[in-house]
């Protein structure tokens, strides 16, 4: 028997979102909208949700108590800052199927490229 995957729907600050993405789904990887958040010194793609966390903690704190809305569903996987926009997802979220790879928590991203 094979279970099927429901998705999940949670409206609440943005850093319970992000904790709570990480509990259910350990394997993914989260892209920031920069039309959203804009530029981010340190790449907008392939970021683990304890690292940017960890990114927005230092560098947006404000951000992470900000009400969102995480959305997982068959179509989509997005979390939405209902403060901001309710319409154009702030970050994307690829958690089924390919995953792209992880680039690296705030420490290897500053030291670049080796």
């Amino acid at each position: 028997m094979q279970l099927l995957d429901v998705g999940m729907r949670l409206e609440d600050r943005l850093k319970i979102c992000l904790l709570s993405l990480t509990s259910r789904y350990p394997t993914h990887v989260i892209d920031m909208n920069e039309a959203v958040l804009g530029s981010q010194c340190l790449g907008c793609k392939g970021w683990l949700a304890p690292d940017m966390i960890e990114l927005l903690e230092q560098t947006a704190p404000k951000l992470l108590q900000a009400m969102s809305c995480l959305v997982v569903d068959c179509q989509r996987a997005e979390i939405y800052l209902i403060d901001y926009t309710e319409a154009i997802p702030a970050f994307m979220i690829h958690c089924r199927g390919h995953i792209p790879h992880c680039e690296g928590n705030m420490i290897s991203r500053q030291r670049g490229p080796k």
